[in-house]
């Protein structure tokens, strides 16, 4: 099993789970703006089973040899207050690396989305895991596309986003029609900021 890397960029840690993370992101997951552009699945699950499920699956990710998905939770370098979560997964095909990444209400409009996205991008190709870095945005996600578009990443193609769930009407997203935007390695842009692996995460 590879061990969780700890990634430290100038305002954050993208790092493990730690005791509180589950209350903390469970504060954010029942606002109706959080899940606008979110697949959430239809269940009765209170928002600390929510949140405890997707943080559980998040370090599961690490667990798959050779390594093929990463996950972080995200927090503040100067006082470890989570605001977000995020990695990649296998995407449509395995050759595919999927990047997704949801921040708290809270923390919108700061460019965490795009600090956050560009380490764990760094990450994934330092470490050579996909032969291309793709991403899934509802067209009103603005935010999202910019921050794709930053990457490097280039429109190919509109997708069915609920045609990846096993049972897509115990699914909610508003808008299942996504726009996939999609880069090799080599024609990504990720930035000069700072970025340091503090320890574990090689595959």
């Amino acid at each position: 099993m590879a061990s969780v890397a700890q990634i430290e960029t100038e305002r954050l840690l993208l790092r493990e789970r730690r005791d509180g993370d589950v209350a903390a992101w469970a504060k954010f997951t029942s606002d109706p703006d959080f899940r606008r552009y979110i697949p959430v699945r239809r269940s009765d699950e209170t928002p600390e089973q929510r949140a405890e499920r997707g943080i559980s699956s998040l370090m599961a990710r690490w667990e798959k040899e050779p390594l093929k998905g990463v996950g972080w939770v995200i927090a503040r370098r100067d006082d470890d207050q989570v605001i977000g979560q995020g990695g990649f997964e296998e995407g449509e095909v395995p050759e595919d690396g999927e990047i997704d990444y949801r921040f708290g209400k809270p923390f919108w409009g700061q460019g965490y989305g795009r600090e956050a996205a560009h380490a764990m991008s760094r990450f994934v190709i330092d470490n050579k895991l996909f032969e291309r870095l793709v991403a899934y945005i509802v067209p009103g996600n603005v935010g999202s596309i910019r921050i794709a578009e930053g990457l490097g990443m280039r429109y190919e193609r509109d997708v069915d986003y609920l045609q990846f769930f096993p049972d897509p009407s115990r699914v909610e997203l508003a808008d299942p029609m996504t726009r996939m935007y999609a880069a090799r390695p080599e024609d990504m842009t990720v930035g000069d900021g700072h970025y340091r692996v503090i320890n574990g995460g090689t595959p």
